[in-house]
């Protein structure tokens, strides 16, 4: 796989930072293109590009520069800062997609993969969708810009491949949690588990159900999206489980007895409503598309998250 080279858009990120560690253990030469500069480079086959998705010029730069054969784009602005900043939100999300689009398109050779990283987002309430869980051809309800610009991608991706014939994958997920999520409305579960580890208490500020992913589950889903076989345009949700979020609290009571931690402190606030997530993804077709993908159970997250935060 060393004739393979991956251009990885927000590659210090949560996902993108486990991401790029599984391309390069499989072999692949690494580009990341990110604003934030990685403290410790990974790898002597990883180069970085310091560059913001929303400079035309920036990312043309930059794709020419590297020629990638593959690409993974997981740079955007999370949900919050789209809500606070919608113009900054769609320049970043929408346009530098398009940016980026539009680059790789003019590569002197056609590009083998481009995976896009999408979200249950662009789905409405579960009330809509039928007992089999949401289903990736299921009908598009977003709820805010967050969704709409991740539809638009969805659009441009598969627009992408019929001008190329470059095999496309939009990946959607729900709620990650574990080592290196941090910001975002769903990162609650996540700070729950950091609080547990510092012996403090937190209040969790919604109710209901999840589709949660662990966090380098959903590294590895994207990896495995950019290097397994695949072959046309397709729309996948990633692998995950659906509990509510009374069972997250209890599978980590329980994992933080174990593990000798007391999570007695970790509660409801007062003013917790129903969640707005989606959840019940169903992933039938990703696991017959991308077998190798792996599942973490939420016991086995928990665990290894609360081993992760103490330490």
């Amino acid at each position: 796989m060393s004739d393979m080279r991956v251009l990885v858009t927000g590659s210090t990120g949560c996902i993108g930072s486990h991401a790029v560690r599984i391309l390069l253990d499989e072999g692949a030469e690494v580009f990341g293109f990110n604003r934030s500069v990685p403290e410790d480079p990974p790898s002597e086959n990883y180069t970085h590009l310091t560059g913001d998705l929303s400079d035309p010029e920036a990312v043309s730069l930059a794709v020419k520069e590297v020629q990638p054969t593959r690409v993974l784009h997981l740079g955007a602005l999370q949900t919050p800062d789209c809500r606070d900043f919608p113009m900054r939100g769609l320049e970043v999300n929408l346009l530098g997609t398009a940016y980026l689009f539009r680059a790789c398109g003019e590569l002197d050779q056609p590009l083998e993969r481009f995976v896009f990283a999408s979200s249950s987002a662009v789905n409405g309430p579960r009330s809509l969708y039928g007992p089999e869980g949401v289903r990736p051809g299921d009908p598009y309800q977003p709820f805010n810009l967050y969704g709409y610009w991740k539809v638009a991608g969805e659009g441009m991706a598969q627009a992408f491949h019929q001008a190329t014939q470059s095999s496309t994958v939009s990946l959607r997920l729900a709620t990650t949690y574990g080592p290196g999520r941090d910001r975002g409305f769903t990162a609650a579960m996540t700070s729950a588990m950091k609080a547990v580890a510092k012996g403090e208490s937190f209040e969790i500020p919604y109710r209901g159900k999840e589709h949660y992913h662990f966090s380098h589950d959903v590294g590895a889903g994207f990896a495995r999206a950019v290097i397994d076989p695949f072959e046309g345009y397709g729309t996948f949700n990633l692998l995950g489980e659906t509990r509510p979020v009374d069972d997250f609290l209890a599978v980590l009571r329980e994992q933080a007895g174990k593990l000798e931690m007391n999570a007695e402190g970790v509660r409801y606030s007062d003013d917790a409503e129903e969640t707005p997530f989606v959840y019940g993804l169903n992933d039938e077709a990703t696991r017959s598309a991308f077998p190798k993908m792996p599942k973490t159970s939420l016991e086995d997250g928990i665990r290894q998250s609360l081993n992760f935060f103490s330490a």
